[in-house]
């Protein structure tokens, strides 16, 4: 079902508990659909971490999972006096202060009048609880529920007396989010340089947080980056380029070169730090760590670190231009989808519940098959034996003359193509030009209308025999929509066929007719 969601809303504005309560009454209690089956779809960004790893693991290097909180102290220690103008751009943790609330006469009034039976003094001792730590935040609710033995929705009522909970400020920490993975090498290096031996080589994938002043197609507030290190007393800027080559090589950029870069962020030594280009674009940046920056951790041995954006990777080789598309491509980019996917889309909408029925559903069809060409007036035993306990008959029949068991559409089959739905004769000499065409290029639904047909008179019976009804007659004349032949076509398919001025077209003369008989 859909959601009135404009209802939904005032009716919350006007009161919450009461919205909360009466729409959990709108959800489905149970579902005929099956959710398990088929196969899904990988975000490309991750197809293309897992490319990645596979790269560094294949090259011998140890996966880690680095921090992604950074102290600001540390901040200073890699890059100096140029920390400043770093921090700049990263984002500082903040948390909220737990109040000390008090409970005024009026207030306890008020907690009263939405349930008296509350133990006052036990709810003092879960603020009290609350604002020492012993009580987390998301846990206050539930206390609140269980001790004070409440319903929830009484509990969300007594917060919303307390304006104490919404006018708290949030108080800044010294804590930032990493910026870059380098940040979090550091530590990472240093814990491990008396743990493992030398060589050391790691590398780590994950997001990385920069505080840009605006989004666009080049820039993200978050991004996915992936790097590398090798520490060692040996290794040298020469050593490695020869493996950003080889990593690079791996993603099937040729033919790359360095270039220094003129400005050393000062985490590097200088006159160390390369930028890496294919075909005139920066795709990655390197270099070795600074003996100040690593001293700063106690590190004892070099450090050779390459590091690359993913979204940037993943832009070059699709040709794709805005980076919000790559990593989310459910806000912004356009939805398109091709004929086949179309077709994956489109549905039978009511269909038996059970083995029984659905087995009905397949004799309906055979049997309609079958002798679909029968002159009318005509009938055609489909079934007769035990349905869900009961012992009954059931038809397919026309009671007109001078027809056909089947009207001139019901056998028609359900193509997509350029974007557009049609039902379609499966005799050639019916088709108009246009249709041929249709039928020839387009993707074909893997059922037709008899099939959605044969499903939804299946089900009207199932439904019946439950309501013990003793006899029923079932029958689909004209269509004019999808839904009059039991077909359901996804919200998106539907937007997508509006959006590009494209046409469903299911309808035409059906004209068939079941019915059934307990005995």
């Amino acid at each position: 079902m859909k959601f009135d969601t404009k209802k939904i809303k005032a009716k919350a504005k006007e009161n919450f508990e009461k919205a909360w309560l009466e729409t959990a009454d709108l959800l489905p209690e149970e579902s005929k659909r099956n959710y398990v089956g088929g196969k899904g779809r990988a975000h490309p960004l991750h197809d293309l971490i897992q490319e990645v790893r596979k790269i560094f693991l294949d090259l011998g290097f140890d996966e880690i999972e680095n921090s992604i909180f950074v102290p600001e102290e540390e901040v200073y220690w890699q890059y100096g006096p140029e920390a400043p103008v770093i921090l700049d751009r990263c984002y500082y943790l903040a948390g909220l202060p737990r109040p000390d609330i008090g409970l005024s006469k009026e207030k306890i009034e008020r907690i009263l009048k939405v349930n008296s039976k509350i133990d006052i003094e036990r709810f003092q001792e879960i603020l009290r609880g609350y604002r020492e730590g012993d009580i987390e935040g998301d846990d206050l609710f539930e206390e609140m529920v269980n001790k004070l033995d409440i319903k929830p929705e009484e509990a969300t009522g007594i917060i919303e007396i307390f304006p104490e909970f919404r006018t708290l400020t949030p108080i800044p920490e010294k804590m930032t989010l990493r910026s870059h993975m380098t940040a979090v090498w550091f530590p990472t290096l240093r814990a491990l340089q008396h743990k493992e031996n030398l060589p050391l080589r790691l590398f780590s994938i994950g997001v990385r947080f920069r505080r840009e002043q605006k989004v666009d197609a080049t820039h993200l507030r978050a991004h996915y980056g992936a790097s590398c290190v090798i520490m060692d007393s040996e290794i040298s800027l020469d050593s490695g380029k020869k493996l950003s080559e080889k990593i690079l090589d791996g993603l099937n950029f040729k033919e790359i070169h360095f270039v220094k870069k003129r400005a050393t962020s000062n985490y590097y030594a200088p006159e160390t730090e390369l930028e890496i280009y294919s075909g005139g674009i920066e795709v990655a940046d390197c270099g070795m760590y600074s003996p100040v920056a690593l001293s700063n951790y106690g590190i004892e041995y070099p450090v050779f670190n390459i590091g690359f954006g993913l979204e940037r990777i993943l832009m070059l080789r699709e040709n794709w231009d805005d980076v919000r598309e790559v990593l989310y491509p459910q806000f912004y980019k356009a939805l398109e989808l091709s004929d086949d996917e179309i077709a994956d889309q489109i549905k039978i909408d009511k269909i038996p519940e059970t083995e029984e029925g659905r087995g009905l559903a397949l004799l309906i069809s055979k049997v309609a098959r079958e002798n679909a060409e029968r002159e009318s007036p005509c009938r055609f035993l489909v079934y007769k034996g035990k349905f869900l306990g009961k012992d009954i008959e059931v038809f397919i029949l026309e009671k007109e003359e001078g027809t056909r068991l089947l009207g001139p559409a019901a056998l028609n089959d359900i193509y997509v193509y350029q974007g557009g739905i049609y039902g379609i004769p499966s005799r050639p000499e019916k088709l108009k030009k246009g249709l041929l065409e249709v039928k020839k290029k387009g993707a074909r639904v893997k059922f037709s209308y008899l099939d959605s047909i044969a499903n939804y008179f299946a089900s009207e019976i199932e439904d019946s025999v439950r309501e013990k009804k003793r006899r029923g007659f079932f029958q689909i004349k004209m269509a004019k929509t999808a839904a009059d032949i039991n077909i359901a076509i996804s919200e998106s398919a539907r937007r997508y066929i509006t959006s590009k001025n494209r046409e469903i077209s299911l309808k035409g003369p059906i004209f068939t007719s079941v019915e059934f008989l307990v005995k």
